[in-house]
């Protein structure tokens, strides 16, 4: 059996899922350190973005970046497809009811799909601002009034994609711990420990800038 094979199988499929989103969550860990430098003020953040691009780091954050849009594609791509399929097995069955369906698993798609277009926006600002702009301060680019979190209603639709992503990501560890076969094993308590830092952690972590500089400490709320 070839590897094409493999992957388009219906387990091939949840392995790919699986994996995917595993790489997707270690990359949140790396971009909330990165986001969080923004607490600690504006030459700090500046400085870290430029690091970044720097003459040599700039290559492999592209390398990273190529990746990353791979792992984003393939990810969504794969959930589409299974959710198509189970929803079609599931047709199928008499005894099929929405009452038996988990709420995570019924609502996988929808939160995946608003996850999904809220990168898509993320990406059309922020990385394209910080990439095809000339920038003087991309502390102030993120802070900003227009598309940053200096915006309160971009903060809101910020939070809530958030909360959102930590909901699909809180059912995505589960079903990657019954793909990969660690539910039930003596690693699963381990496992489920380690996914609370990913699915409520780390997005508690990105939740925090956008409460703090679009509400707390934004002139515009101020009295």
């Amino acid at each position: 059996m070839s590897i094409f094979q493999i992957l388009t199988s219906s387990i091939g499929r949840k392995v790919l899922m699986a994996v995917t989103g595993l790489l997707l969550s270690f990359f949140m860990l790396f971009h909330l350190f990165g986001n969080l430098f923004l607490f600690v003020g504006e030459e700090a953040f500046n400085s870290y973005v430029e690091k970044l691009q720097g003459p040599i780091v700039i290559y492999f954050v592209r390398v990273a970046e190529f990746f990353l849009l791979f792992f984003v594609l393939s990810h969504a791509y794969t959930g589409t497809l299974l959710w198509y399929k189970n929803r079609e097995a599931k047709q199928q069955e008499a005894s099929y009811s929405k009452k038996n369906t988990p709420q995570p698993s019924r609502y996988a798609a929808l939160t995946g799909s608003i996850v999904f277009i809220f990168l898509v926006t993320h990406w059309s600002t922020f990385w394209y601002k910080f990439n095809f702009e000339s920038v003087e301060s991309y502390y102030q680019v993120v802070l900003g009034n227009d598309v940053g979190f200096g915006n309160p209603i971009f903060s809101v639709f910020y939070i809530v994609a958030i909360a959102l992503l930590g909901y699909h990501l809180k059912h995505g560890f589960v079903s990657a711990g019954q793909t990969l076969g660690i539910k039930g094993t003596k690693y699963e308590k381990t496992y489920l420990s380690i996914a609370s830092l990913f699915w409520f952690w780390i997005p508690l972590g990105f939740i925090s800038i956008p409460l703090w500089f679009g509400f707390v400490d934004n002139p515009v709320m101020l009295p």
